[in-house]
């Protein structure tokens, strides 16, 4: 008699039984303090897209987290981290990032932000906003106004200019749109420079050494994901995220914070690194 089994064992499932396994014994708390003992002070930065509405209860449970294991960090904190590796506070600090540039970063995510104090870090794709003589098919994004709000009480980077991959089978004058025209068409609507860039998408194949290029000519920082701890000897232009989704289970989030999944992502993290540098 065949046995039916209710699901498929697909990757993301053993990956999340994994994790729920490491919080129920102790292995994420572990990790995480394991983090500050071996490597002293650090910053981590972990990713966002959409925020439900349903799961702003769950995301600011997140916050509530955040707020007790580390401590916020704006574009200054991170400058003088990088530049001469003094760090003021015993808690490490955390770049909580969010992508795309969706009406919930403005409507949801950033009072729970505030609430907790903490800075968001937003990166747009700038050619999708509602800003004027740009017409969006997304109904849901960010509006100038909106855009304008989080310029001014977080930080606002570039994520190209249409959401674009930028892997090196892009033509070369699609890049420079993507990476110098979106960071001049942002400075055009927020009115101040813009040293801040985060790439498309996390696959290997989304990074490429022309866009890298590139991105030295315009900017002084830019974001990847691929989940690891920021110090001071790290490449301004090599910072690491590990995604996290409002929806995800405080286990979850646990996880991606302890430190195993930099373990898991090394290598491919060491191929985009030299690829880009």
């Amino acid at each position: 008699m065949a046995i039916s089994i209710p699901f498929s064992l697909t990757p993301n499932r053993i990956k999340r039984a994994g994790a729920q396994a490491c919080d129920l014994v102790g292995i994420n708390r572990i990790g995480f303090e394991m983090q500050k003992v071996l490597f002293g002070p650090f910053i981590r930065a972990v990713n966002y897209h959409v925020i439900r509405a349903e799961d702003a209860k769950l995301f600011e449970a997140h916050l509530r987290y955040y707020n007790e294991k580390f401590c916020s960090v704006d574009l200054s904190a991170l400058e003088g981290f990088l530049k001469d590796g003094k760090w003021p506070n015993s808690r490490p600090g955390l770049i909580i990032s969010f992508d795309d540039g969706h009406s919930s970063h403005y409507e949801i995510a950033a009072p729970i932000l505030e609430k907790y104090n903490f800075t968001g870090w937003f990166f747009v794709p700038i050619g999708l906003m509602k800003t004027p003589g740009v017409q969006t098919p997304d109904a849901d994004a960010l509006t100038e106004v909106q855009l304008k709000y989080l310029d001014r009480h977080h930080v606002v980077g570039s994520h190209s200019q249409t959401h674009c991959r930028l892997g090196d089978d892009v033509p070369l004058d699609r890049l420079k749109s993507e990476i110098i025209d979106s960071a001049a068409d942002l400075e055009a609507v927020l009115g101040h420079p813009i040293n801040t860039f985060c790439w498309v998408g996390g696959e290997e194949k989304s990074y490429g050494r022309n866009a890298a290029e590139l991105i030295k000519q315009a900017y002084d920082y830019s974001f990847m994901t691929n989940t690891a701890i920021i110090r001071p000897s790290n490449n301004p232009l090599q910072l690491q995220r590990a995604n996290i989704e409002a929806e995800n289970p405080l286990w979850l989030v646990r996880f991606q914070l302890s430190g195993l999944m930099d373990i898991l992502y090394s290598n491919k993290r060491k191929r985009v690194n030299r690829l880009t540098a």
